[in-house]
């Protein structure tokens, strides 16, 4: 019997990631409960270095951490080498293997999936706007070794499959599966905005080179220095939390500092704010839009992010604005001072958010899945 014979059939899936994130947690769930197969996940990592997140046990997938090393690059970049994903793929005998992005292991992975006469495909967040291979030699050539044996694509926007389509992958083979958030908004997404008492929202990690946390503090300043001193939560953490807490102390300004937060508790967080600032400098998407749009929260964007553009921008559901400081502050000073454009911006948000949804990125998946699994 030929290896594509026993890799095939009623092998499990098998999808090999970095580390979960929550709303991987949610995806695999239900795609676990859809599948006629059973769904195993394969981590790189137990958890991203710079996140603290509590996860349930899965239900209708299986988890596991494959041994191998980790080299951390910064907050939001990690590079895995997994050798030992090889013998686990052996052992499972996949119907179909799913590689995320770039890393050696996910090369390994393909390789293994090869090897074995199964199927694979290739799931990237990634858009051509930071395409690392524009500058790495190594991200090219893992590039080519990847992409010409990928059965199908997927990404989460469509910066990302335009990215997959230039790699070299025909766009009737690519599936939007769209990012969505980790939990359902709860009864603080109705909390009236004169309840809310605060005006500004940051949520994220706290450094400059990706989330801009310090052009944040720079454009609360900004709005000091025209006469209005806000109110403002931060919630998150990073290396410029001691820099934005002596600065905006210095300034006067009583911030809320929240630290790392909880899923279960970011939906009370984004309620709580008038306003929600997104100053991103380089994110592939950013859910965190997503959470801030369905808690009721209005939102001012960079337009450096997959969901400033695709969601905020072209579901016209909030601000998106160039980064300069500003130019910011009389944008979010006008967005303060204007309750019925925020009540414009929260009436689009609800036909906005239910395109990327959970249920839309399940039918991608399982629509990819299918012919490639047999």
């Amino acid at each position: 019997m030929s290896r594509l014979a026993t890799g095939r059939g009623d092998g499990p899936v098998v999808i090999v990631i970095g580390a979960r994130a929550p709303y991987m947690h949610r995806l695999y769930e239900r795609l676990g409960a859809a599948l006629d197969r059973p769904l195993h996940v394969l981590a790189c990592s137990a958890r991203e270095a710079a996140r603290h997140w509590e996860l349930p046990e899965p239900e209708a997938y299986r988890f596991a951490v494959v041994p191998g090393l980790r080299w951390y690059r910064s907050a939001v970049s990690n590079l895995y080498i997994n050798p030992a994903i090889v013998p686990r793929l052996a052992a499972l005998r996949p119907s179909v293997v799913v590689v995320n992005d770039f890393a050696p292991t996910m090369l390994m992975a393909a390789a293994a999936a090869r090897w074995l006469g199964v199927p694979y495909g290739l799931r990237t967040d990634g858009v051509p706007e930071t395409d690392p291979g524009r500058r790495s030699r190594p991200h090219r050539a893992m590039r080519r070794l990847l992409v010409p044996g990928a059965r199908f694509g997927l990404g989460p926007s469509a910066g990302s499959l335009a990215l997959l389509e230039g790699y070299g992958l025909p766009a009737d083979r690519l599936a939007l599966a769209p990012l969505f958030p980790a939990w359902e908004p709860g009864p603080a997404a109705a909390t009236p905005e004169a309840e809310r008492p605060y005006d500004l929202l940051f949520c994220g990690i706290l450094n400059e080179d990706v989330k801009g946390a310090r052009f944040f503090t720079d454009v609360v300043l900004a709005c000091q220095a025209r006469g209005r001193s806000l109110r403002v939560r931060v919630a998150g953490d990073g290396p410029l939390r001691a820099e934005m807490e002596d600065r905006l102390a210095a300034a006067g300004i009583a911030a809320q500092f929240d630290g790392f937060v909880q899923q279960a508790e970011l939906g009370a967080v984004y309620a709580s704010a008038r306003l929600f600032l997104f100053p991103s400098r380089g994110d592939v998407w950013g859910i965190v839009l997503q959470e801030a749009l369905q808690s009721g929260a209005a939102v001012l964007a960079s337009p450096h992010s997959g969901a400033a553009r695709e969601l905020v921008a072209a579901g016209e559901c909030g601000a998106v604005e160039p980064m300069t400081v500003e130019g910011w502050a009389e944008a979010a000073l006008a967005l303060l001072d204007d309750p019925a454009r925020r009540a414009t911006y929260r009436a689009r948000a609800v036909p906005a958010l239910a395109r990327f949804s959970l249920e839309a990125a399940t039918r991608a998946y399982r629509a990819a899945l299918a012919p490639a699994a047999g």
